[in-house]
Order: C-alpha cells, then sequence, then structure tokens
C-alpha cells in the first residue's frame, strides 16, 4: 500500500475503482465523468506524517496538487479516509468558476461524499492507531515550577511568551 503513488493505484489496489468509476459517469455524464476520472487517477498520493489528521486533499487554485493520507490508520478508516478526500476532489473539481477552494465541508462536498459512499459512522476522524501513534511522539517540553508537573507535547513551547499551569496555575520552565 505504501508504494502507490497516485489515487489511482490505491483505488486498484483498495479495489474501489470500478465502482467509484460508475459512481461518477452516473453523476456526471459519460465525457465529463471520463474526464474527471482520469484526473483524479493520475493525482499524486503522499504519505502524511501527521498524528493528528487523517487525511487531506490540497489544491493551489483551480490545479488539484495531491491526496496526503496517514497510512498508520485501521484499514477500514484508512479506505473511509480516501473516500472523504476523494470527494474533496470532485466538490473542487465540479464547482463552476474554478478558483480558490471555499468551504470544503458545505453542501456540494456533502452531496459527494453520499455520491462516493462515505460512511456516516466513519465520519468521526477517531482512530484508535492514531491516538497510539500521538501518545508515542509526545516527549517532555516543559515542567511547572509549582506542583512538579511534566507537561508532553508535540512541539516545544514558544520561547518569548511565560507560560502558566493550567491546573495549578505555576509557571512552566522549559526542559533541555
Amino acid at each position: 500500500m505504501l508504494s502507490c503513488t497516485t489515487v489511482g493505484q490505491l483505488l486498484r489496489y483498495l479495489e474501489l475503482c470500478a465502482s467509484l468509476k460508475d459512481k461518477v459517469y452516473a453523476e456526471l455524464g459519460e465525457t465529463r465523468g471520463a474526464k474527471l476520472f482520469s484526473q483524479l487517477q493520475e493525482l499524486p498520493l503522499r504519505k502524511s506524517h501527521a498524528v493528528t489528521r487523517l487525511g487531506s486533499y490540497s489544491c493551489r487554485g483551480a490545479e488539484p496538487l495531491s491526496i496526503r493520507l496517514q497510512f498508520a490508520q485501521e484499514s477500514e478508516q484508512l479506505q473511509q479516509t480516501f473516500l472523504h478526500e476523494i470527494a474533496h476532489f470532485l466538490d473542487h473539481q465540479t464547482r463552476s468558476g474554478g478558483g480558490a477552494y471555499r468551504n470544503p465541508h458545505g453542501r456540494s462536498w456533502q452531496h459527494w461524499v453520499r455520491v462516493v459512499g462515505v460512511e456516516s459512522e466513519s465520519r468521526s476522524g477517531i482512530s484508535a492507531a492514531m491516538s497510539c501513534l500521538y501518545q508515542q511522539r509526545l516527549k517532555p517540553v516543559a515542567r511547572c515550577n509549582r506542583c512538579g508537573q511534566l507537561l508532553k507535547r508535540l512541539r516545544r513551547l514558544p520561547l518569548k511568551q511565560r507560560w502558566l499551569h493550567r491546573d495549578c496555575g505555576g509557571l512552566l520552565v522549559p526542559v533541555e
């Protein structure tokens, strides 16, 4: 799965290509559907290193750039996240006027979610594997002067500000 470099390759790997093609053709017609589905299959697929986001669709103006996926999630969740991002692509490319992609979870995107078949239960974006990965990546960044509790985060605290501990109000001192 990690060797997939395009959306088309992952569609074939997950055995979603034929059913998605039929749905897009039924929605847009043969000519426009064929053009859009071809563009979708050639779209680059990138591995995401994020631990708080399962996937993303990126574009610049009217031009689609890529779909990013975090492959550490469960296989069913990965498939639903992938379809969610495909719905973003389809929504962006079928809007009139092109240009910037605004209101990404609006009515037209919700329509495409129903067309491609994203299950409503899986839209929560919660993954046990991702939660575990997030916990593994936390590192100690500061210690409270008052209670001594260690604060763990993904990134260090900005140095030019004073930070207070949420629980006791003590000053947080960066850990070297």
